[in-house]
C-alpha cells in the first residue's frame, strides 16, 4: 500500500534520537518523548517503579515547580499526559505551533534535571496516588486482576513480564527514594530516548531548539543488559480458578507468542480480528448471536518487545456453565488450527485493518507515537511506511500455520472466575 509519511532523523552528541515530521495543514505541533524503559526493566521485589515514575515527572524538576507542567502547557490551550507500557514510557505534548519550544524546554528539564527536584514528600503522595490507582483499576475491580494474574502463569518469576506494570502494592509500600534514584540513573537519559516533534514547526528554528534545550544533558555511561527473548513455548497447560466477587463467569485463554513485529506476531494479530473484529466475527456470531450462551466476547493480541500474548475472553450468560462456555470457545480456536479459514474472513481483517491503519496516520500525535514505536523497538523508523504492507503479505497457510503452532492446549493458560457464594 502505497503510503509515504516523511521524516527527518539525526542524533545528537549525547545520544538522543531526534525525528522531525512536518505536518503544516494545521497550526499545532506534536512532542513526544520515549524512554525505552517500561515495567520489563523492574525487578522481582521492586515494580511498577516505571509507571511512578510517570506520575513522579510531573512533580517538577529544578527549574519548574510541582504541577506546573500542566499549568504551563494549558495555560496555552495545549494538552499533556504520558504513559508506561512494559516496554517504553512515554511523554508527550500537542500545542499551538508557535508554543513549541515550551514543550521542549518541559522535557528537556526533566529529563536533565529531573532528580535534584525528587524528595520523600513527593515519592510518598505519588506512591499514595498510585497505589490507590491500583486499588480502584485492579484490587477493588471485578475480573481486576485478570491480567496480572495471566501474566504470572504465562512467564516464569524472573522473566521480565511476569509483574504487573502498576507493581505489586507490597512493592510500592516498601520502595525508597534511594530505589527511584537508581532506577532513574539507569534509565532515564539522553541515550535511552527518542524524540520525535510532527506537525507545523519550521526545520532549522527547531532543530536549534533542540540543541540549545537537550544537547547538555549527560548521557548514560552505559545501559544495562537488554532481556532476552521468551522462548517457552509449548511447555503444558496451566489453569487457575479464582472465586471473586462478581456476577457473572468469565475465562480467559492466554497463548505465549514471538515479540513484536515478528512475522507470526502479524498472524497472529490477522486471528485475533478473524475471532472478534465485529458482529461478524466467529466468537460475537457462534457465541453470542448463535448460541447464546456468553453475554460478550473478544480476542485481542498484546504486542510485546521480549513476547507477546494472544487473549481470548468470554463471559457466560446467566444460566450458563462456564464449562459450556469454554468447550464452545475452544471450538472456535480449533476451527483456525485446523485450517478452517475463508478467503472471505482474510479479505475482511485485511481491509478493515488497513482502514484502521490509515485512520490512525490522519493526526500528528499518532504519527508522532508510532515513529517512536518503530524507531524504538526496531531501530527503524520507516518501518511506519511499510506496517500495512507486513499484514496484506500473510496469506492462509501462514495464518493456519501460526494457529497450529500457538493456539494449542500446550501453550494456554486458562484463568476462570466464578462467583463467590455469600
Amino acid at each position: 500500500m502505497n503510503l509515504k509519511i516523511e521524516f527527518e532523523q539525526y542524533c545528537l552528541d549525547n545520544g538522543l534520537n531526534v525525528i522531525l515530521h512536518q505536518d503544516n495543514r494545521l497550526p499545532i505541533v506534536a512532542v513526544n518523548l520515549w524512554y525505552h524503559v517500561g515495567s520489563r526493566n523492574e525487578k522481582p521485589g521492586k515494580t511498577g517503579y516505571a509507571h511512578l515514575f510517570e506520575h513522579l515527572m510531573f512533580e517538577g524538576s529544578e527549574h519548574i515547580l510541582s504541577g506546573k507542567h500542566f499549568e504551563l502547557i494549558q495555560s496555552v490551550g495545549g494538552v499533556l499526559n504520558g504513559s508506561t507500557s512494559f516496554d517504553r514510557t512515554n511523554y508527550y505534548e500537542i500545542l499551538p505551533s508557535h508554543y513549541l519550544e515550551l514543550g521542549l524546554w518541559l522535557e528537556s528539564d526533566r529529563m536533565g534535571w529531573f532528580l535534584p527536584a525528587l524528595d520523600n514528600d513527593k515519592l510518598n503522595l505519588q506512591k499514595d496516588i498510585v497505589k490507590n490507582e491500583r486499588r480502584q483499576t485492579v484490587d477493588n475491580q471485578p475480573y481486576g486482576v485478570w491480567l496480572e494474574k495471566i501474566l504470572e502463569m504465562v512467564y516464569p518469576e524472573n522473566f521480565p513480564y511476569h509483574w504487573p506494570v502498576i507493581g505489586y502494592m507490597e512493592d510500592l509500600n516498601k520502595a525508597e527514594l534511594d530505589d527511584f534514584k537508581d532506577f532513574f540513573k539507569k534509565y532515564y537519559a539522553p541515550q535511552n530516548a527518542s524524540l520525535v516533534i510532527a506537525g507545523d514547526f519550521e526545520i532549522n528554528q527547531t532543530k536549534n531548539y533542540v540543541d540549545k534545550y537537550f544537547s547538555e544533558i549527560k548521557n548514560l555511561a552505559s545501559l544495562p543488559d537488554e532481556n532476552t527473548h521468551f522462548n517457552d513455548f509449548n511447555s503444558g497447560e496451566r489453569r487457575q480458578t479464582i472465586k471473586d466477587k462478581v456476577q457473572f463467569p468469565r475465562v480467559y485463554f492466554a497463548f505465549p507468542l514471538p515479540f513484536i513485529g515478528h512475522e507470526e506476531m502479524y498472524a497472529a494479530d490477522l486471528l485475533s480480528d478473524i475471532l472478534s473484529s465485529g458482529k461478524s466475527a466467529r466468537l460475537y456470531r457462534s457465541l453470542i448471536h448463535e448460541k447464546q450462551i456468553c453475554q460478550d466476547a473478544f480476542a485481542a493480541l498484546l504486542p510485546l518487545e521480549k513476547s507477546s500474548l494472544f487473549i481470548v475472553m468470554v463471559t457466560a450468560k446467566p444460566g450458563i456453565s462456564i464449562e459450556k462456555v469454554e468447550e464452545e470457545t475452544l471450538k472456535e480456536i480449533d476451527y483456525l488450527v485446523n485450517g478452517e479459514i475463508s478467503d472471505y474472513e482474510i479479505e475482511r481483517v485485511k481491509n478493515q485493518l488497513a482502514v484502521r491503519k490509515v485512520n490512525e496516520l490522519q493526526t500528528v500525535m499518532t504519527k508522532a507515537d508510532l515513529l517512536n514505536q518503530f524507531s524504538t523497538y526496531f531501530k527503524d523508523a520507516n518501518k511506519i511506511n511499510n506496517d500495512i504492507d507486513q499484514y496484506l503479505g500473510i496469506d492462509k497457510k501462514k495464518l493456519q500455520k501460526t494457529a497450529e503452532k500457538y493456539l494449542q492446549k500446550e501453550n494456554r493458560s486458562v484463568l476462570t472466575f466464578i462467583p463467590a457464594s455469600g
